[in-house]
């Protein structure tokens, strides 16, 4: 906490243009068009912020490097993506779940704190207010290979059972990731969340597949 505090207290750079006193200024927020994926398999729909590049792969990429510095300008164009999915699709309702995809320990350890539980906490504590709550309901069960370079089925493979629940999870969930390229991880957050009680499970990204934009 103390870590976040002394990141968070200088004036607020813009993650998208850096201008000072903002952490996501105005101009760059309304460039934040929220998109849709579906699949065809796995969650009901994938909705994302934008196609992975420009400003926000920058943002993503230093975020998960450790800059905590990041992590309220990101949250603001998450509440982006949890505002269009609860404004425009009406899925959520006060008893909806949102679900971190969880990182290793090791990660964890690494970086000093969990990249997607504080982001989506940061997020959930904007206004407008999204009717829904955070729950730490899945967690790694087993390491799986790096994906960068790996074939779609692959990367399925590789993290085929890689996840488990921690208590059961009825009723509309929606699994927050940073980056989504082929759903494979999505894939198996949605496998797990239906065997816990999920009834409908949507897929939310900061962003999305190249090959979706």
């Amino acid at each position: 906490m103390l870590n976040l505090f002394r990141d968070l207290i200088f004036t607020p750079k813009c993650i998208g243009c850096s201008a000072l006193g903002e952490h996501l200024c105005s101009p760059c927020m309304a460039g934040v068009e929220p998109k849709v994926y579906h699949a065809g398999s796995g969650p009901a729909a994938i909705h994302y912020a934008s196609p992975y590049g420009g400003w926000l792969r920058d943002a993503l990429v230093a975020y998960k490097n450790g800059s905590r510095r990041h992590v309220l300008g990101l949250a603001q164009v998450l509440h982006q993506v949890l505002l269009h999915v609860h404004q425009e699709l009406s899925v959520m309702e006060e008893q909806s779940l949102i679900v971190p995809m969880p990182s290793t320990p090791d990660k964890v350890a690494l970086r000093g704190f969990d990249t997607m539980e504080l982001l989506v906490r940061e997020a959930l504590r904007l206004e407008p207010k999204i009717p829904a709550r955070m729950a730490k309901a899945l967690y790694v069960q087993r390491q799986v290979e790096d994906q960068v370079g790996l074939s779609a089925s692959a990367r399925r493979k590789n993290v085929d059972h890689s996840l488990a629940i921690r208590f059961p999870v009825p009723g509309t969930v929606l699994i927050v990731d940073d980056v989504v390229t082929t759903g494979s991880t999505m894939y198996e957050a949605n496998r797990v969340l239906r065997l816990g009680g999920a009834s409908r499970v949507f897929g939310i990204s900061l962003c999305g597949s190249t090959k979706w934009g």
